[in-house]
C-alpha cells in the first residue's frame, strides 16, 4: 500500500510526489511520527518549532500529525 507524506515546518514545505510503500495505515503513522520528531530536533530553534506531517493515500488524506517543540527557559 502507498502513503504519501506531506510536510511543513517552520522554514519549509513540501507535498510528497513519490510516496512509500508500507504494510498497511499503522506503519505509515508510525514513519509520520519519526520523521516529524526527526524534523522537529533539526529545525528547532531558541523559539522552539512546529512540524505538521499529512498522511495520505492515492485518494485521500488520512492523518495529521503535528509535533511542537516549546522551549522555555526556568532561569
Amino acid at each position: 500500500m502507498k502513503f504519501y507524506f506531506d510536510i511543513k515546518d517552520d522554514f519549509f514545505a513540501a507535498v510528497d510526489e513519490d510516496g512509500v510503500d508500507l504494510p498497511g495505515p499503522e506503519a505509515a503513522e508510525k514513519e509520520a511520527i519519526a520523521m516529524a520528531t526527526s524534523i522537529a530536533r533539526d529545525v528547532a530553534s531558541a523559539k522552539g518549532a512546529q512540524v505538521l506531517i499529512i498522511v495520505r493515500n492515492e485518494k485521500h488524506p488520512l492523518l495529521e500529525l503535528s509535533v511542537t517543540v516549546a522551549r522555555k527557559a526556568l532561569t
